[in-house]
């Protein structure tokens, strides 16, 4: 049974959360080191479907097509348990757009208390979005869009170096997929 207040911490069982702790929870330092779970949404539009299969091509492709070569990506099924796949710390990211507050606000509190970050997930790959802007933006319930990053331990000697690594590999990872775009909740 996962558990999270505001505050008080994730646990899994009891257990504090991430599960897996230095030295075997490393800190990833490129999308290539990091696995990712996702979903492909309930929207089957072609439009959406091809914006979301081009970035799922574009994150597994090795580097030399261009492609970020992500080490893997995993689809279970669900938003809340995807996220706490992320703050249990076996799987590095989760990115989705689509999803509804209420399949994923749980999910968010479990990334949060165990020491993730939690993000919007408009992605950045073919916007006018300019570069200078191009910075990862505070999570907007509403807005259907998240990118979560599970705990990142700090380098050596580098205090504060794993939520600048955690925002990098978000950076990284919105200049690799699309803004699939949805209306958001409470919009109609």
């Amino acid at each position: 049974l996962y558990t999270a207040a505001r505050g008080m911490g994730a646990y899994l069982n009891g257990e504090s959360l991430p599960l897996i702790r230095p030295p075997v929870l490393t800190t990833p330092t490129s999308l290539a080191q990091c696995s990712m779970v996702a979903e492909h949404g309930s929207a089957r539009c072609a439009k959406i479907m091809k914006s979301r299969l081009d970035s799922f091509a574009r994150l597994l492709l090795d580097k030399e097509h261009g492609g970020a070569c992500l080490q893997n990506l995993r689809i279970t099924g669900a938003a809340a348990p995807d996220l706490a796949l992320v703050a249990k710390g076996v799987a590095e990211m989760y990115w989705e757009c689509g999803p509804h507050a209420w399949d994923f606000a749980a999910g968010v509190v479990l990334v949060l208390e165990s020491g993730g970050a939690v993000f919007d997930g408009a992605g950045w790959w073919g916007s006018n979005v300019p570069q200078k802007d191009r910075v990862p933006r505070p999570l907007n319930i509403w807005n259907r869009k998240i990118v979560a990053v599970r705990h990142v331990p700090d380098l050596p000697d580098r205090p504060g170096s794993g939520r600048e690594i955690q925002k990098q590999l978000v950076a990284d990872l919105l200049e690799t997929v699309e803004d699939i775009e949805y209306a958001p909740d409470g919009s109609h």
